[in-house]
């Protein structure tokens, strides 16, 4: 009986039979400090290779979106064999579009919807002459973008003044555009 009851007891509770230590295991400090420090190391990675506030990456973004959009309105104008331009005015730059007559402003609510102001600086050159850029009551074409798949030449400075930062868009005569920079001074 004896033996039975033994064998009861070390299958109910063995902590109670001397000789036997029951060990409830939590984590170490050590432990959660480990945990922690992989979890601050993966997340300080993650913020720093993303974009929080970054004029640079700011400027690059807007200049590459300007790329885009003269390479969109390049295809437009050759799809539907229409003329388009580009006009800078002091806080950004205004899509037009040739009537037969003369350049105006678009109407096209998609094309309108390219149009983009900013708060950066702009210098465009064009035949190695720095442009005027004022606001006009009818604006004048700068950069044109023609139905027979050819564009103006053109270089155009785009400086963020308060961060010193300028990015440069240039183009050739049958719309290849390239930027350069982010940089101090291009």
């Amino acid at each position: 009986m004896q033996v039975a009851t033994t064998k009861g007891l070390s299958m109910l509770d063995r902590s109670c039979m001397p000789g036997c230590i029951a060990r409830k295991r939590g984590f170490t400090i050590l432990e959660m400090l480990v945990v922690v420090a992989v979890i601050s190391i993966v997340a300080s990675a993650i913020l720093l290779n993303t974009s929080f506030n970054r004029p640079e990456k700011e400027l690059k973004n807007h200049a590459n979106l300007l790329g885009k959009t003269l390479q969109l309105l390049m295809q437009e104008a050759i799809l539907e064999d229409r003329n388009f331009a580009i006009s800078l005015i002091p806080d950004g730059y205004l899509v037009l579009e040739f009537d037969g007559e003369e350049f105006s402003p678009t109407s096209d609510n998609f094309l309108q919807g390219l149009q983009k102001k900013h708060t950066y600086s702009d210098e465009l050159v064009i035949d190695r002459k720095i442009v005027t850029i004022e606001k006009k009551q009818k604006p004048d074409p700068h950069i044109l973008i023609l139905a027979s798949g050819e564009m103006s030449v053109f270089e155009w400075n785009i400086a963020d003044r308060e961060n010193h930062l300028q990015v440069k868009l240039s183009s050739s005569m049958l719309g290849n555009i390239t930027t350069e920079g982010p940089a101090k001074s291009l």
